[in-house]
């Protein structure tokens, strides 16, 4: 057995070799794992900042420059569908889509 450590704010999904990713999201601690067999996939849980920025058009067609600042975290509970789906890059590959989208909508209502 190996121990794996999960620092705080941190939260593991155990990826096993035979039984594919389990559905319990491991705590902060110290976890004994069976070597070759479990490995664990470390999540940052604590609330992170990113800037995106984004050109939109306005009602009057005049292009827009804005960079948005969100504050973002995964929900715990969904760390191993996260995983399955989207993989450890969510944030890369998820954020600017839906960020860009919402705030193309809010520009063209308000502008």
């Amino acid at each position: 057995l190996f121990s794996s450590l999960v620092d705080a704010g941190h939260r593991a999904v155990i990826f096993d070799r035979f039984r594919g990713v389990q559905d319990a999201v491991v705590g902060e601690g110290t976890h004994f794992l069976i070597p070759w067999v479990q490995k664990p996939i470390i999540f940052d849980c604590r609330s992170r900042p990113r800037n995106i920025p984004v050109i939109t058009g306005s009602k009057d067609l005049q292009n827009v420059n804005i960079t948005l600042r969100i504050l973002f975290r995964p929900v715990t509970a969904q760390l191993p569908r996260i995983f399955t789906s989207i993989g450890e890059d969510y944030d890369e590959r998820v954020l600017p889509s839906i960020t860009t989208e919402i705030l193309k909508s809010v520009v063209v209502r308000t502008a």
